[in-house]
């Protein structure tokens, strides 16, 4: 831990995608602060994902061990100048209650309602990275770009150091990201299965991420017997997974957490939204290429976080996509690479 006085405490407590979304923030305080100038609070499995940057002196994790009481007393040890709440919820409430200077983000969660419940669409709608920015009372047009810092290969475990280097072996590498982090926001198996057998030729590797139980049990079923297949589902830590990603020449994945670090790991990608829009501001940075539902539905979008099931029982938004229209998107991205 750096000895200077850190100015800044950030808390983002989850999940993968928005807490890889404050690295504008973290970016703004490196160029205008120097190093080590924020510590910041968040759950232990997404400690991987800032714990590198510059910016960041310390990162403290919620557990047993350090409680909220406990936390609370570090925040009030620490005399933070300035705290971040990026998450906006009772935890951070309890966190931060009675402490100046405390900045919260402006969530905006009537709009988000309107749009949900009765297609109410009430623009402009800014991108989260622009809201977590104006809690520094920083005002940007243009949605930031920003960048993960990648961590040692020394983090690539024994098991899975074979397929690690099969991996970066390859000059032309695909990764599919057919998991989300509920049912209702994946792209049927089916059609993935139909863009694996329409494209599988035409890439050095495949890898198939994932930790759901469904993708998990489909990834290898397909993958036997096919040594270009790499099936990497529920074996990676957080920080594998970065490594993987930031070997891969393009990725292509439902609107989840992997996808938001493929576009940070500065790789192009491909990101479906079926029954999310845009609009919700969660969309990964640097430009990702976006897939939506060819048909009009009145009933999308109907959730930022998504359900077990389909509303509608008919997931249209995602059934409509077809297989086609995702290689069309990835062998265009990919002459785009290669010229």
């Amino acid at each position: 831990m750096s000895e200077k006085k850190p100015l800044y405490l950030i808390i983002r407590l989850s999940s993968m995608g928005d807490v890889a979304l404050t690295m504008p923030v973290l970016d703004y305080l490196l160029t205008h602060n120097g190093p080590s100038c924020a510590d910041y609070i968040t759950k232990k499995a997404f400690k991987p994902l800032i714990e590198r940057h510059p910016a960041v002196n310390h990162v403290y994790i919620p557990d047993e061990d350090l409680s909220i009481g406990k936390l609370r007393r570090i925040i009030r040890k620490n005399k933070y100048p300035t705290i971040l709440d990026l998450h906006k919820n009772l935890r951070s409430y309890l966190l931060t209650l009675g402490f100046t200077h405390v900045h919260r983000i402006k969530k905006e969660i009537i709009k988000r309602f309107l749009l949900s419940k009765f297609k109410i669409y009430n623009p402009p709608y800014p991108h989260v990275t622009q809201k977590y920015l104006r809690t520094l009372g920083v005002h940007k047009n243009a949605i930031p770009s920003s960048s993960l810092h990648i961590p040692p290969e020394e983090e690539i475990r024994t098991e899975n150091r074979s397929h690690y280097i099969q991996w970066k072996s390859g000059i032309r590498n695909l990764i599919l990201a057919p998991g989300a982090s509920k049912p209702s926001k994946m792209l049927p198996l089916e059609t993935w299965e139909k863009v694996l057998n329409d494209i599988s030729g035409e890439w050095d590797n495949i890898l198939i991420i994932g930790n759901g139980k469904a993708e998990t049990t489909w990834a290898e079923k397909i993958s036997q017997g096919n040594k270009s297949l790499i099936n990497m589902t529920n074996r990676l830590s957080l920080h594998e997974l970065i490594l993987f990603i930031s070997r891969g020449t393009l990725f292509a994945g439902n609107d989840s957490g992997p996808a938001h670090l493929a576009a940070l790991c500065g790789i192009k990608t491909v990101v479906i939204f079926g029954q999310t829009v845009p609009e919700y501001g969660f969309a990964p940075l640097n430009s990702p290429s976006l897939i939506e539902p060819p048909i009009h539905l009145v009933c999308r979008p109907c959730s930022h976080l998504g359900f077990d099931h389909c509303p509608e029982k008919h997931h249209l938004c995602m059934r409509s996509i077809d297989a086609q229209t995702i290689n069309n998107e990835i062998r265009y991205l990919f002459r785009k690479i290669s010229t």
